[in-house]
């Protein structure tokens, strides 16, 4: 299966997000086949921009289609699909101008390290920060041993002491990051 979102539904949490906090914008990385994304958008007033972004065709693994991705989402206005790479593209956000930020791109302790430096700033004080993995689990499924990734557990940790945070354990695991009241990080 492509997307373990799929297989744990986590579907809802995408919806009930898009839902209760009726964001002005969410901005996406790593599309693969638009599950989280169609939830978000389907729940999602149509005056909030949605921008997703993927690297498509470069990356390794499991790659996203930009033609397809197009296609799926072309009957939401609202919904912008764009090549862009999470490691580059921070300086593409105005300080607190997002309210749902949601990261999946193979994600390890680095992806979460970069988001709390270069993203978490991007948040609107009531913004938060959705990114895949998280549990114990997950950071020793086959290919974080295997390029000797760094763990997402210890990122986690380190986060802690700045931000608020949940973790859904249950494989694949996902991560909520918020700021602390008062914090412009």
């Amino acid at each position: 299966m492509r997307s373990s979102y799929k297989e744990n539904k986590y579907e809802n949490i995408f919806k009930l997000l898009a839902f209760a906090l009726k964001p002005a914008r969410c901005v996406e990385f790593g599309i693969l086949d638009g599950y989280s994304l169609k939830a978000m958008a389907d729940f999602c007033t149509d005056e909030c921009v949605i921008e997703a972004y993927d690297i498509f065709e470069e990356f390794p693994g499991n790659a996203a289609s930009y033609e397809n991705l197009v296609e799926l989402f072309q009957g939401y206005s609202n919904v912008k699909i764009r090549r862009g790479d999470f490691y580059t593209s921070q300086d593409n956000f105005e300080q607190q101008s997002i309210d749902i930020l949601h990261i999946d791109i193979a994600n390890d302790g680095d992806t979460y390290r970069h988001a709390l430096k270069h993203y978490m700033p991007k948040l609107s004080d009531t913004g938060i920060c959705i990114l895949e993995g998280g549990s114990v689990e997950r950071d020793n499924v086959y290919w974080m041993k295997k390029y000797n990734k760094p763990k997402i557990v210890s990122a986690i940790e380190e986060i802690k002491k700045t931000h608020n945070v949940y973790t859904i354990d249950d494989h694949p695991s996902i991560t909520f990051i918020t700021k602390k009241s008062g914090s412009n990080e």
